[in-house]
C-alpha cells in the first residue's frame, strides 16, 4: 500500500506541484509519500497554459510526491488513477461524480477537481523508479457565483451539497482514497483499474471532440488502450488518443 506521510502545510504558495518539483531539481530527497498542501495558492496551474482558481482556506490545492516503477507508457494513466480515488471520495461524500478522461471529475458536466501530474528534470540514471509530482485542485467551498465567473462549467463539494468541509479536514480523508486506487496502478498499470475506470467515465460510447494543440477529432469514444490512450472510432476506423482534451459538449 501506498504510505502517505503527515502533510506539510503552508500559509500561501504559488503552486504546490511548481514548489515540490523545484525542491527535487535541487537535490531534495523527497520519499514517496511526500504531502504538501497550502491554505491559499496564488498560482495554481492546470492543463498547458490553463490556470486553476482557488479560495483561499476553502479549497484544497495539495501534492504529493510518487516514485513508480513502471513502464514509460504507463505513466500517461496515472492521472487517472488519481480521479479515481478522489472520485471515490466524493461519492462517499453524496456527490454523484464521474471521471472524464484524462485528468478530471465532473459531478454532472461541471468540473469539481483537476489533476496534474509533472515530471521533475533529475539527471536521467536510466532506471526505475521514475519520479512523478502529482497536483490535485479540489473545489470545496466555491460559491455559484464564483463558479459562475469561471470559463468552464465548474462546482463545488458547498454547490452540490451545501456541505462546508474544511480543507485541512478533508485532506487525510482523500489520501485514504487515494491510496488503494495508486497501489493497484502501481501493481498493474491502468489494465487493473480498466473496469472501474470505464464504469465511471464520461462519454463512454458516445459522440466526442479531442482537442489538441487546436487540431479537432471527433468521433466515438469506444474505450480505452493497456495503458489508458483513448481508442476514437471515425470514419476511417480507430485510432488511440494519447494527449489531448476531451469535450463532451461544446463548452467542456
Amino acid at each position: 500500500m501506498i504510505d502517505f506521510l503527515p502533510p506539510r502545510w503552508l500559509e500561501r504558495s504559488p503552486s504546490t506541484n511548481s514548489k515540490l518539483l523545484r525542491e527535487l531539481e535541487d537535490g531534495a530527497d523527497l520519499p514517496s509519500g511526500t504531502v504538501l498542501a497550502t491554505d491559499d495558492q496564488t498560482a495554481g496551474r492546470g492543463r498547458g497554459s490553463n490556470q486553476w482558481q482557488t479560495r483561499p482556506g476553502r479549497d484544497l490545492a495539495c501534492s504529493f510526491v510518487l516514485h513508480a516503477r513502471v513502464a514509460a507508457e504507463d505513466l500517461c494513466s496515472l492521472s487517472m488513477a488519481v480521479a479515481l480515488g478522489v472520485a471515490d471520495l466524493l461519492a462517499g461524500l453524496g456527490l454523484p461524480v464521474r471521471t472524464k478522461w484524462p485528468n478530471d471529475v465532473i459531478s454532472g458536466n461541471r468540473k469539481i477537481c483537476g489533476i496534474l501530474p509533472e515530471i521533475p528534470r533529475l539527471p536521467d540514471s536510466g532506471s526505475l523508479p521514475a519520479v512523478v509530482v502529482v497536483g490535485v485542485g479540489l473545489n470545496v467551498g466555491m460559491s455559484r457565483e464564483e463558479a459562475a465567473a469561471i470559463d468552464q462549467p465548474a462546482t463545488s463539494i458547498f454547490i452540490e451539497t451545501g456541505d462546508l468541509p474544511a480543507p485541512r479536514d478533508l485532506l487525510p480523508e482523500l489520501l485514504a482514497a487515494l491510496a488503494p486506487r495508486l497501489d493497484r496502478w502501481c501493481h498493474g498499470g491502468f489494465r487493473a483499474l480498466r473496469d472501474d475506470w470505464e464504469s465511471r467515465c464520461a462519454g463512454l460510447g458516445q459522440l466526442v471532440t479531442v482537442v489538441d494543440d487546436g487540431t479537432r477529432r471527433q468521433g466515438v469514444l469506444e474505450g480505452f488502450g493497456d495503458a489508458g490512450q483513448l481508442r476514437l472510432a471515425d470514419k476511417d476506423g480507430t485510432v488511440d488518443v494519447w494527449t489531448g482534451h476531451l469535450l463532451l459538449d461544446d463548452r467542456l
